[in-house]
């Protein structure tokens, strides 16, 4: 599989590359490459840091679920050990983030239910009969 075409403008000056298509990467003049060479640095220091913040996350994440008492990782692709922080793509990415939530999810109060709104309504009218009969 060939390669994508990329292409950039530098300085009004429309190039479009393969990473394969050496004889025209020779042709940009310098000033451009230097250019597009520092645009590259910067994309691949961003890289990075996503990596180490991915990485971060992981490790953080990783107590938590050994705390929560859950099974080893075995089949569960979400599991901590099955995550490989230094190679996660946007699946393992969203992956990783579905798994936290899910923990938050987990480890959140459950919201009202019948009951509760029943003891609410008994304790509001109980309240309002007593504020009735001492007026």
């Amino acid at each position: 599989m060939e390669p994508a075409k990329i292409t950039f403008i530098i300085d009004g000056n429309t190039y479009s590359l393969r990473a394969t298509d050496t004889v025209a990467i020779r042709e940009i003049p310098s000033a451009n490459r230097q250019q597009l060479i520092s645009l590259l640095e910067a994309v691949k220091q961003q890289e990075s840091i996503a990596r180490a913040s991915v990485e971060q996350a992981a490790e953080r994440a990783r107590p938590l679920t050994q705390a929560a008492g859950r099974p080893a990782a075995g089949s569960d692709p979400l599991a901590p050990e099955a995550v490989r922080p230094e190679r996660l793509g946007s699946g393992d990415v969203d992956a990783l983030m579905a798994r936290l939530v899910m923990e938050d999810e987990r480890d959140r109060k459950p919201g009202l239910t019948k009951q509760g709104i029943f003891k609410w309504a008994g304790g509001f009218t109980a309240l309002v009969v007593l504020l009735i009969l001492l007026l």
